[in-house]
């Protein structure tokens, strides 16, 4: 008996001190006293983004009307995955209003629960704003948010310490619009189909919030969306019930005239002006120099707010924006709603574990797995190796896997260059397959065709010799 215990104060002494040194390495424990100027000059960036969105939208907008028209379209739209607002809307004005408005909204509750902005909370930010113009909006982004809060205030927690998981949930935002406008066995916008859409959107933050803790520890911190991993598996659970109770859908209603073409110089622009005031913003701050330290930095990951600061960290998330646009345009692929959402995305986590160094790699091997697959398979069914290659590294599909793999940068981080190419070109591979798993509710397949990837390939890693630094694992999710 004695032993045990020695044995289990030995234990518990080795998790403290792991936990002190990770608490002393990053200084982001949600309790740490709040510095209020620095909050307010983060809460200012958001805004300055926010009225950059807005005074786009009124420069793409002929008339107020034609905006609250589009917006009225984009509301009543069940915008599960791979939806485009820039094309539903009728104009593209309104998906940028749609964005600068949800922004907004995520400023303001950072502030009313006296969250602490760390690289998490600017990654969550980003990731909104994204994906505002492929599927979230102004009224379908609160039930699962409302889901987590519920869940946060049950476990008798702060809600400040479960802001980035509330916006992260929103990736399941599509399950209340998809039952409300997209569901044929309930009349569409009835009182019932309201009742059931918001019941399953907040069941579906709980379940987020419920499993959000644990799932990280499955893939050993190797993926930095995390939340997309919860979601897709919450999708799937959501999807099935839906499914059992005759109020579900089976396919996705969109064609190729759902996606904007042609538009990149318009659509470019306002993503180089929106990357560019990241960029000229941290350096008036002062972030050009530590900027410098950052790119050259290789880790699993991290907030980068605390690590190399806030200024740097905004000029990281423009550049990374910047590379995501380049390779869209390299490869001839078409800016669109969906694309935009992947690219800010990639911006984003430029605060919160990702770098071009770590970045590059999974990008170039979602490439070659693109190249080489289309080649192939065009071949096989008497197509031009080259065209099909072509057609397909360019898709939106593949658009997509390239720029959102830059969530296995910590892999890249712990195992090289190598290592990231592989985990590319894998989930090059598996990603078309997994929405129709959740019925395409989770917007963020991608984060679970790369966890699913990081679970794979952990074993295989360990078994090779190559042992994660078990000290950073999971450091994405102590960033709360």
């Amino acid at each position: 008996m004695a032993e045990e215990k020695t044995a289990s104060h030995g234990h518990d002494a080795k998790n403290a001190s792991h936990a002190h040194s990770h608490k002393k390495l990053h200084h982001d424990h949600p309790e740490a006293p709040h510095h209020k100027p620095h909050e307010d000059r983060k809460s200012l960036v958001f805004v300055g983004l926010s009225v950059i969105l807005i005074g786009i939208a009124l420069f793409f907008s002929s008339s107020v009307a034609e905006l609250l028209d589009g917006y009225l379209k984009v509301l009543q739209h069940p915008a599960i995955a791979d939806f485009d607002a820039l094309t539903h809307a009728g104009n593209f004005g309104t998906a940028y209003l749609n964005a600068g408005l949800l922004l907004l909204c995520v400023t303001l509750v950072y502030k009313l629960t006296k969250t602490r902005i760390q690289g998490v909370h600017i990654a969550a930010a980003m990731m909104v704003v994204g994906f505002s113009f492929y599927g979230k909006n102004i009224v379908n982004i609160w039930w699962p948010i409302i889901g987590v809060f519920l869940y946060t205030a049950f476990r008798k927690k702060h809600l400040s310490t479960a802001t980035p998981l509330a916006f992260f949930s929103t990736a399941l935002a599509p399950v209340f619009s998809v039952t409300v406008y997209g569901t044929a066995t309930i009349p569409i916008a009835s009182p019932q189909a309201y009742a059931a859409g918001m019941a399953l959107g907040i069941l579906a933050g709980v379940l987020v919030g419920l499993i959000g803790d644990h799932l990280p520890n499955i893939h050993r911190g190797y993926v930095l969306f995390n939340a997309g991993f919860a979601a897709g598996f919450v999708g799937i659970l959501i999807n099935a019930l839906r499914l059992s109770l005759n109020i579900g859908h089976t396919t996705r209603p969109y064609t190729a005239a759902d996606y904007v073409e042609g538009a990149n110089v318009q659509l470019g622009i306002t993503l180089v002006i929106m990357f560019g005031y990241f960029i000229i913003m941290g350096l008036i701050l002062g972030g050009g120099k530590e900027f410098t330290r950052m790119i050259k930095h290789r880790s699993k990951g991290g907030n980068y707010v605390q690590q190399f600061g806030y200024a740097p960290s905004l000029v990281n998330m423009g550049f990374m924006g910047l590379i995501s646009v380049a390779y869209v345009i390299l490869v001839r692929g078409h800016l669109n709603g969906v694309v935009f959402a992947c690219i800010f995305t990639a911006c984003g986590f430029g605060a919160n574990g990702n770098t071009a160094r770590m970045y590059l790699p999974t990008m170039i091997g979602v490439f070659i797995a693109a190249f080489l697959t289309g080649g192939i398979g065009g071949m096989i069914v008497g197509q031009d190796f080259m065209g099909s290659a072509f057609a397909k590294f360019s898709s939106r599909g593949m658009l997509l896997a390239a720029i959102f793999s830059c969530g296995l940068a910590p892999i890249v981080g712990v195992h090289g260059t190598l290592a990231g190419l592989i985990v590319g070109f894998a989930h090059a591979i598996l990603v078309p397959y997994t929405g129709q798993f959740h019925g395409w509710m989770s917007l963020y397949n991608n984060g679970l065709s790369l966890s699913l990837i990081a679970v794979l390939l952990h074993p295989v890693y360990m078994k090779m010799g190559i042992h994660p630094d078990e000290h950073t694992a999971n450091i994405w999710w102590h960033n709360k």
